[in-house]
């Protein structure tokens, strides 16, 4: 017995002599693991925001930038019980083009006649109704007409159209605002939306992506075809969804709706998939690299996104009302969003750059 308990005894100690080799070996591998990654999880990080102050050379042009310029806000002439959210989202799209510790003039969409503070330059991307309060513009307003599409371009009379081409070339989000406004004489060129930078600020790392599935003012039973053709999507796990909507009450403040678009484009940025009726919506995530299907349901604007379809994976009827499936798919079946956004995105920062108000 004693013979017994003696190799047991030294097959122990043996056994503990191997498992402190292991530990050794082990932690004199961790130990560069947990030296290395966090310096690679800083790199990601500052390569993920390089660009944030990609369009100020020195603190001076900040401070002398930040007093000349006014933001876009949304009072939809006061009637309507819902905002839409996208409007927001078009103007954090102008915001990042602004230093970090600026404040601009917040200036209403629908009142850009009557405003009266210290001159400003403003950017001018989004939707317009030509009405009474934004037929012309402020002496105090410098508009700079990047991305427009205008709703009722019939409605433009002279001094209407006088005021466009004091400030040509103006910019256009869709060919059937850039038609229009070709035939009122007006200098005009297709830019698509600015909202295609939106990467600057709110980009974020692959490993930072979640497995949510996001579907944004569509959900399924509105269309059996829609339908169809999304669960035809095997790769995708559709039990388990997040709805969200861009129309909301109009009782929020100015600073919630910028809060919550905020919000919403940080879901975008992390979403496996994202799924919506909304431009706004479809436009931030090729931005922010998220695979996105745009959706063509009932009533679709057409003249809104012309132009711009190619850009997007889309399901539903085109303008001969004949139902199509245009979805982008990879060697995995996995839904991949169209490139050709890029050049119009690369053109936008180009051109922001040169501007010349960016070296007062």
């Amino acid at each position: 017995m004693n013979k017994i308990q003696e190799n047991k005894n030294h097959s122990d100690k043996t056994s503990k002599k191997k498992f402190k080799l292991k530990e050794k070996i082990l932690i004199s591998l961790l130990i560069p693991l947990f030296i290395y990654f966090p310096w690679i999880y800083i790199i990601k990080k500052k390569k993920n925001n390089k660009n944030k102050f990609f369009f100020f050379l020195s603190n001076q042009t900040e401070l002398s930038y930040c007093k000349n310029f006014g933001l876009m806000i949304y009072d939809y002439n006061n009637k309507s019980q819902f905002i839409n959210l996208g409007d927001y989202i078009q103007s954090l799209a102008a915001l990042q083009f602004l230093p970090k510790n600026c404040s601009p003039y917040l200036i209403s969409r629908e009142k850009l006649r009557y405003y009266n503070g210290p001159i400003v330059n403003l950017f001018m991307n989004g939707w317009y109704n030509i009405s009474h309060g934004n037929k012309i513009i402020s002496n105090h307003i410098k508009p700079i007409y990047l991305s427009i599409h205008i709703y009722n371009i019939d409605d433009l009379d002279t001094q209407a159209i006088g005021n466009f081409k004091k400030y040509e070339p103006i910019g256009c989000r869709d060919l059937s605002t850039l038609n229009l406004l070709r035939n009122k004489g007006i200098d005009s060129y297709f830019s698509s939306c600015l909202t295609l930078t939106l990467d600057i600020d709110y980009g974020i790392n692959d490993y930072e992506r979640t497995n949510e599935i996001i579907f944004v003012d569509y959900s399924f039973g509105m269309d059996p075809k829609i339908d169809k053709s999304i669960l035809s999507l095997k790769e995708y796990n559709f039990n388990n969804i997040t709805f969200l909507t861009h129309g909301l009450r109009s009782n929020i403040s100015q600073i919630e709706r910028f809060k919550l678009a905020k919000n919403y484009l940080d879901k975008y940025a992390r979403a496996k998939l994202v799924i919506t009726t909304r431009l706004h919506v479809a436009f931030p995530c090729l931005a922010l690299k998220t695979p996105v299907i745009l959706i063509k349901y009932k009533f679709f604007d057409e003249n809104r996104f012309s132009g711009l379809f190619d850009f997007l994976n889309t399901i539903g009827n085109n303008k001969n009302s004949e139902f199509e499936i245009n979805v982008k798919l990879d060697k995995k079946n996995k839904v991949i969003n169209p490139d050709k956004y890029l050049k119009y995105a690369y053109q936008f920062k180009k051109y922001l750059r040169k501007l010349k108000i960016y070296k007062s």
